[in-house]
């Protein structure tokens, strides 16, 4: 009782759908890989972007705190020249008031002489 492919040999049904299952079965493992070799593809290509995108940040990183350390290094040549330049307006300052305090009591006493 079975069905002749082609005349020549009897097939069962049975090894009809145990061959049909196996072909659907490869199809189905191949387009398995097919599809897992697709994502470690989309993996690598987002992972080497995401690799790029990091040194592209790292160097952005670096550049701006080498800038920052050099304004930083201007600020505070800035502020030292600053505070010299206060200091010595402060001491010209206290010298001034020292020669009028000094001219003051020198006409109080030139005063209390006459």
């Amino acid at each position: 009782m079975g069905i002749t492919d082609d005349g020549a040999h009897p097939v069962s049904l049975q090894e009809t759908y145990e061959q049909k299952r196996a072909e659907h079965l490869a199809e189905l493992q191949r387009i398995e890989n097919e599809m897992r070799q697709n994502f470690v593809n989309k993996v690598r290509e987002k992972d080497l972007e995401l690799k790029k995108n990091e040194k592209e940040v790292a160097a952005k990183y670096e550049g701006l705190r080498k800038e920052n350390n050099e304004e930083k290094k201007r600020l505070d040549d800035e502020r030292r020249k600053m505070d010299e330049e206060f200091a010595l307006i402060k001491k010209r300052k206290e010298e001034v008031e020292k020669a009028l305090a000094e001219q003051a009591n020198g006409q109080n006493t030139k005063s209390k002489k006459r």
